[in-house]
């Protein structure tokens, strides 16, 4: 029901074709260019559209189109073209790309690069797009289940009199989505291509009020949309992150490099330590899943950042780095299981243990949804771990994660119960699939079973959109780190675990529900006699700590809040009575 977030895996743009012998530069531009090219992910290609132009300054502006998800548009922070090259940034989606300019301007090479993921991307020019003037907002809020979706509607016109539509939802931080618009003299009908949704509306007498419908999966719920001013346009904008620590620092904060000599891989990271003389307690931080920087960094938010700011100001050293293949650490993400990433934790340990700043008795490790597996893993193999803090760490195996996750949000969204029986159905399929496939090709089964499980359902339930991306759900799942999430069962490590436990969980964290996860841990522990433990369940938390209303993931940007001081006080006060202990 939701417009999904789209966390494009976008790239470039450039400039004009001209003369054989011209090099490119900024002041060359004079007229909109675009440029176009297909950046292949692996599991997906899409083709990414660059339109470039002079701002009204007579700065370069760029704005990235992503044709294969509804031609949504996602400007650009940076654009630069000079001596032949080209350069384009965004810091929200983290995009870099670097392209150099070929065969007399007409292609340009380069590579993109997001959360330090490089791909190769090759431009070629395009009809450049027609220009538009902006001439109606609309814009209106609709309750579906516990959430409110704020959306605002744009009619842009061409010199030709041509109307195009383009959508901006302000409850999830997306601009410029697709609008494939009809107009009548009794009303409009607007279909989003990118999530198969449509709005049908009427105008009252006076045309400044549409009253209609929002029409997705099946759902049809009450839309009215009003007519505002140019002046009342929003941008989206992300709210503020008022905890996001800004300079000087009352605290050191060093670049440092370690490697994990094994996998032939240096990763780079941040060390803080106290201003007070050492040696210090120090922890190791540990993301949850996908590609992750130091800082953890999501939906303008960064987690890690925020929590290394307040456990330094606490007494207590941090070192938080960027993910194998991302941000400045070398190596590859892709493939990487658990398991393979628990070993980069440990050659952080190792490297901590060389500085003259660490107490080396006192190193713990603090770990973030997947994180909060990984450490209990890790401390079971060392007895050098002091101590472990399991934010929103699963206590069950992934594929009871997923079937809970999946179900929880869908329902808080307002899903049906017949989607979310569907979901379950399919789901089951797909991870019985990956159990019994054994020896045997785990695509190949999965595809013969999601073949037969199809061929049992009606003609509605096959056009439902859990059935058309079917073959998505099998790219996706058998991805090594997927397949050992989905069978990995953390309960073992925490039965054997010897060093103290603090775990904590949001009691409105649908990703990781504590009401399934809370009472595996605690019983993990137990039976291991494990006596030095705490848990708690914090309410009005989410997956990522923040207060909130709902839980639902489509919140997290909306929120100003990065991480609840409640919770950040819960963490350091335990590590600095815990780590004082491991120290005598």
């Amino acid at each position: 029901m939701t417009i999904q977030l789209i966390r494009c895996y976008c790239a470039v743009m450039a400039i004009a074709l001209v003369t054989e012998n011209l090099v490119i530069s900024q002041e060359t531009v004079d007229t909109p260019q675009s440029w176009t090219g297909t950046l292949d992910v692996g599991a997906a290609k899409l083709r990414l559209r660059f339109d470039i132009a002079l701002d009204d300054a007579g700065k370069l502006k760029c704005t990235m189109v992503s044709i294969d998800q509804g031609k949504t548009k996602l400007p650009m922070d940076f654009c630069q073209i000079d001596n032949g090259k080209l350069v384009i940034r965004s810091k929200r989606l983290t995009i870099v790309y670097e392209g150099t300019y070929k065969d007399r301007n007409t292609e340009i090479k380069g590579t993109f690069t997001q959360s330090g993921q490089k791909f190769d991307l090759v431009l070629k020019p395009v009809k450049a797009a027609q220009p538009t003037v902006h001439v109606e907002t609309w814009q209106g809020t609709m309750k579906a289940g516990a959430r409110s979706f704020e959306f605002q509607f744009r009619v842009l016109e061409t010199k030709d009199k041509k109307r195009e539509v383009e959508l901006d939802s302000f409850s999830e931080g997306i601009g410029g989505v697709n609008v494939e618009p009809t107009f009548t003299d009794e009303g409009v009908s607007f279909l989003i291509t990118l999530t198969k949704a449509e709005f049908k509306g009427k105008y009252n007498e006076d045309k400044s009020q549409l009253d209609g419908h929002w029409l997705q999966s099946g759902n049809k719920i009450p839309l009215i949309l009003k007519k505002v001013p140019l002046g009342n346009t929003r941008s989206i904008k992300p709210p503020k992150r008022p905890q996001t620590p800004k300079e000087p620092l009352d605290y050191d904060s060093v670049e440092v490099t370690f490697e994990n000599g094994d996998a032939n891989i240096i990763l780079s990271g941040t060390l803080t330590t106290p201003k007070t003389k050492g040696p210090f307690a120090a922890v190791v931080l540990i993301t949850g899943s996908g590609p992750q920087d130091r800082d953890e960094s999501i939906m303008d938010h960064k987690p890690f950042l925020v929590l290394a700011d307040h456990l330094t100001k606490a007494g207590i050293a941090v070192l938080r780095y960027d993910e194998r293949g991302i941000g400045k650490s070398t190596g590859k993400f892709s493939g990487a299981t658990s398991e393979v990433l628990s070993k980069d934790v440990e050659a952080a340990i190792d490297y901590l243990k060389t500085r003259t700043e660490i107490d080396k008795k006192r190193i713990g490790l603090v770990g973030h949804s997947e994180g909060g597996y990984i450490a209990p893993m890790i401390a079971v193999r060392r007895d050098d771990v002091a101590f472990v803090v399991m934010l929103a760490g699963p206590g069950v195996p992934g594929d009871q994660i997923v079937l809970n996750q999946s179900e929880k949000i869908a329902r808080v969204a307002g899903s049906s119960e017949s989607d979310l029986d569907l979901a379950r159905r399919f789901q089951e399929v797909l991870f019985d699939a990956i159990r019994s496939a054994g020896d045997k090709d785990v695509t190949k089964e999965m595809t013969k079973r999601i073949d037969a499980f199809v061929a049992t359902l009606s003609d509605e339930e096959r056009e439902n959109q859990i059935i058309v991306n079917s073959k998505d759900a099998v790219s996706r799942m058998i991805d090594p780190w997927f397949l050992f999430f989905l069978t990995y069962d953390p309960r073992p490590a925490l039965k054997t675990i010897e060093c103290p436990v603090l775990v904590l969980n949001g009691g409105k964290d649908l990703q990781v529900d504590p009401q399934l996860n809370l009472p595996e841990i605690r019983k993990a522990l137990e039976s291991g006699g494990h006596k030095k433990f705490e848990i708690h369940e914090l309410a009005e938390l989410n997956h990522l700590f923040q207060t909130c209303k709902t839980g639902l993931p489509a919140e997290y940007r909306q929120i100003e809040e990065t991480f609840s001081p409640i919770a950040l006080s819960m963490i350091s006060k335990w590590i600095n009575a815990h780590s004082s202990a491991a120290g005598r």
